[in-house]
């Protein structure tokens, strides 16, 4: 019996047996591979996208009616800190410094494990709401074994694909007493234990190595012991740079990095608006990736470099940053990666190559192939296509804001938003289902909203006179 002979079930009847053989019929399929977009149906076996085309053989497969939705991979966000949830739009209206001092300064030394939980929980489940089926938590407030821990199990909860980016004490500090790891490499106790934990980098929960930045933040001799280690731990590694030296006076790390043989295929380079030319040209020829932030960049630092990366022959993944600042769903960064590189390139503000105009398409795969790449899983992530994981999202076309979805790319990137995602698998499991996420979000609330008290208002009176504070109307009734 064929596809075209067997009657579907709708979306919200679908088991998506893990085990089993599920065939998505007649949606509007953003591959992002060489069959590029088109209606045709898409089946999965076993967790995996087995085929994808215009008529499938159904077999004893289950059938579902795919014609409402766009189907298409999961976003990928290469540098999120989860943790920083807890601080959902506290900062929007402040400058760089203040930030830092407020976020560093004042409230992250109060984190205690159950808080570290709470914000990497709520921050994972948001992101998966939103389509974000895998995420690369930059988790930098760990102080314990404890905190790494509750990170880690938090994540686990949250039945996300997420990669751990194991933390260490420090981070947490304010540019103008900035205490840093100058002379000697951190303590790298921490790197080998999550290693320990997290050992398979094909795992639902896998780890990576958080690089910190020479010499912002340490000696090149220092950055090379932590790389060697990294390596030898066969780690991944993601690294801020912000291309500055320990007097915030312009310093091309880059370059040193190069120079000294740090840079490599398995290093993602995170931010780079301050980054020359040449050392963008240094990450393509090195085989690096790179990870740019363009909503909070744009907020607080500068335009994010698409069109100069572009130009070296690199093609960026996407990432949030911090939900203190930012939104926590990748349509909001889609659009404003395409408008502030529009408004850059257009205006003359950096110059571009003859011809150059970054696309949609460009946009799309960005959140999803290339991401895949900067975490050296493009050969499971970041598009439907046969042998990958069914790592997928069903947006819906017929709320009044997708209609008429001409075409599909446009309607993803820039009409689309949480609510139209009916349904996201990871793994082929189900984590949200008819507009609702699977998880018991009525127990996140309760950890979010025990840690938000502990966090702003039982300790408000030990708080600085010049701190941040959330709004007084929202204050809790019994506070």
């Amino acid at each position: 019996m064929t596809s075209t002979e067997t009657t579907a079930l709708d979306l919200r009847h679908a088991r998506f047996d893990p085990n089993g053989t599920t065939l998505i019929k007649q949606a509007v399929l953003i591959t992002g591979g060489p069959q590029g977009t088109l209606r045709g149906d898409l089946l999965l076996r076993d967790g995996m996208i087995a085929d994808v085309g215009p008529h499938l053989d159904a077999g004893d497969a289950e059938v579902v009616d795919g014609s409402p939705y766009i189907v298409c991979a999961g976003f990928i966000d290469t540098h999120r800190h989860l943790w920083q949830s807890m601080y959902k739009g506290l900062v929007y209206d402040r400058e760089l410094f203040d930030i830092f001092t407020n976020l560093y300064g004042t409230y992250s030394t109060l984190f205690r494990p159950e808080d570290i939980y709470a914000g990497t929980l709520l921050g994972r489940l948001c992101a998966l709401e939103a389509g974000i089926t895998t995420v690369l938590d930059w988790s930098h407030n760990i102080s314990s074994t404890a905190m790494e821990d509750a990170g880690i199990q938090a994540l686990r909860d949250a039945g996300g694909r997420s990669i751990f980016g194991h933390g260490y004490v420090g981070d947490r500090t304010v540019p103008s007493a900035m205490p840093r790891y100058y002379d000697v490499p951190r303590t790298l106790q921490s790197a080998r234990r999550t290693r320990d934990l997290l050992p398979d980098d094909d795992a639902l929960i896998s780890s990576c190595y958080l690089g910190l930045e020479p010499t912002y933040f340490i000696s090149m001799e220092a950055c090379r012991k932590e790389f060697e280690v990294a390596r030898e731990l066969g780690m991944r590694i993601s690294i801020h740079i912000a291309s500055i030296d320990t007097e915030f006076a312009p310093f091309a790390s880059l370059e040193a990095m190069h120079a000294n043989g740090l840079m490599g295929d398995d290093v993602t380079y995170v931010h780079l608006y301050a980054a020359n030319d040449h050392e963008l040209r240094l990450i393509h020829d090195t085989g690096g990736t790179a990870s740019i932030c363009p909503q909070v960049d744009s907020h607080i630092f500068a335009p994010p470099p698409t069109g100069r990366l572009l130009t070296a022959g690199v093609r960026p993944s996407v990432s949030l940053d911090s939900a203190a600042c930012g939104s926590e769903d990748f349509f909001s960064q889609m659009r404003a990666l395409f408008d502030v590189e529009r408004t850059v390139s257009r205006a003359g503000f950096q110059p571009r190559p003859e011809g150059y105009d970054l696309r949609l398409d460009d946009v799309f795969d960005f959140a999803t192939v290339e991401g895949a790449r900067a975490i050296g899983q493009q050969h499971r992530l970041g598009t439907l296509e046969p042998g990958k994981v069914a790592d997928i999202q069903f947006i819906g076309t017929t709320s009044l804001a997708m209609m008429p979805a001409l075409d599909p790319i446009a309607a993803v990137v820039f009409h689309a938003n949480t609510s139209d995602i009916d349904t996201v698998l990871v793994g082929g499991v189900p984590v949200k289902r008819d507009g609702r996420l699977v998880a018991d979000t009525a127990a996140v609330r309760r950890q979010v909203e025990e840690s938000a008290d502990y966090l702003y208002w039982k300790t408000e009176q030990s708080l600085p006179p010049e701190a941040v504070r959330p709004h007084a109307a929202v204050r809790p009734l019994h506070c």
